[in-house]
Parts: structure tokens; C-alpha cells; sequence
């Protein structure tokens, strides 16, 4: 089937239900390179997303995340230096996540978001985050854009499936890759061409972050 039929095809099947939601969110950034490809990218598709961001580079690269919140993205905050969190003591775990915080002060004028690395929570990382101020907010796709063996395009397939069963979406992607940099048009444009797409402001990511169900 050619893909204009097919594209019609996927029109007509998805006609009069509503959109599935979909907020993007990019961690372990900022990268000089790749975090300025994927900006260009969602520039393009005029859509926003949240870039979960490591104090230490933040602090290498403030033009960078300059650039992310002068185009309208949020920023969160992804620890310091990207260490497990729950095999820290909680001194440990309050300077992980407070050093970020004074370091991107300047660009979280709304409700703090954290995110921890690797997904590790636990009671006493989720205390101490709400005690500093900061919303915890995880994922429910994770195309696993990081792993060897969905690199270069893999990761995209896997994106589009798990996003084809939900109606709403938090998918985790990493801006310091350079294979996800380099395919993030491709991967927007399958994501739109897979249905009625409704891409969500990152300001409204805390009212979804209690609702997700990771695969």
C-alpha cells in the first residue's frame, strides 16, 4: 500500500475519536550539540516539551539552558550529578537535588518539577523532594532511546507502540544522544502521521504525573 493511501487509511480509522495526549520530556541534558538539534526540531513542529536537566551540566552549558526557556520549554530538575538516588543517604539525596535547584532558579518561576534518575524513588526521595518544593514526575513510555540496541531508529518503533495503547502519554527521551537528536523529526513526524495527536503544554505535566502507569 502506498503511503498516501495509508495515511488516508489512518485518518478515517481514528476519525471523530479524541486525540491521544502526549507530553515529551528530555532528560540528562543540557549537551551542546544535541540539545540545540532537538530544539530546532520542536521549533519546527511548534511543540513544547520538558527538559529534565543534571546541575553539572547546567553548569557547564547556562547558554544552553538559556535557549531552552527563552523558547518556552520547562525546565526540571534531574539531580546534580545523576547518581541513584536511593542508594544515598538523605543528606546526599537533599544536596543532589537542591544544588540543581539553586542552579536553574532563574527558569522555574512555575511549580518545581523533579525527575529522579532512573526512575529510583522511594519513600524518603519523594519526601525530601516534596519538602524542597518539587513535583515528582516519572514516565509511561520509555523507548529506551539510550540502549545500543534501538539506536539508531529502534527506539522510535518502540515509542509509537506503547503510545498506540494509551491515551496519555509521558515519553522519556534523552537530549544528550546523538542517535535521538538525529532521528527527533523523524520520530515527530511518524508520532503525528500514527493518529490524532494532541501534544500537551509541559505546564500541565503535574496534574498527569499522579496518573501514570509504566509498562
Amino acid at each position: 500500500m502506498s503511503n498516501i493511501y495509508s495515511s488516508i487509511f489512518t485518518r478515517i480509522r481514528h476519525a471523530g475519536k479524541s486525540p491521544r495526549r502526549v507530553w515529551l520530556t528530555l532528560d540528562d541534558g543540557p549537551d551542546p550539540i544535541n540539545t540545540e538539534k532537538i530544539l530546532k526540531v520542536l521549533d519546527r513542529h511548534r511543540i513544547k516539551a520538558a527538559f529534565f536537566m543534571i546541575g553539572e551540566k547546567v553548569a557547564a552549558q547556562p547558554a544552553v539552558v538559556q535557549r531552552v526557556f527563552d523558547a518556552g520549554h520547562r525546565i526540571g530538575n534531574h539531580t546534580f550529578s545523576h547518581r541513584r538516588l536511593t542508594e544515598l543517604t538523605a543528606a546526599e539525596i537533599r544536596d543532589e537535588i537542591e544544588t540543581t535547584a539553586k542552579l536553574i532558579s532563574a527558569f522555574t518561576r512555575d511549580e518545581k518539577i523533579f525527575r529522579p534518575p532512573f526512575g529510583a524513588i522511594d519513600q524518603t526521595v519523594c519526601a525530601i523532594a516534596d519538602d524542597l518544593g518539587h513535583r515528582t514526575v516519572l514516565w509511561n513510555v520509555d523507548p529506551t532511546d539510550w540502549d545500543l540496541q534501538c539506536q539508531p531508529k529502534g527506539w522510535i518503533d518502540k515509542a509509537l507502540h506503547a503510545t498506540h495503547k494509551r491515551e496519555a502519554s509521558v515519553i522519556l527521551a534523552h537530549d544528550d544522544r546523538r542517535t535521538t537528536a538525529e532521528n527527533f523529526d523523524l520520530f515527530i513526524r511518524r508520532l503525528k502521521k500514527s493518529g490524532r495527536i494532541a501534544f500537551e503544554n509541559p505546564a500541565t505535566l503535574c496534574a498527569i504525573a499522579g496518573q501514570l502507569n509504566p509498562d
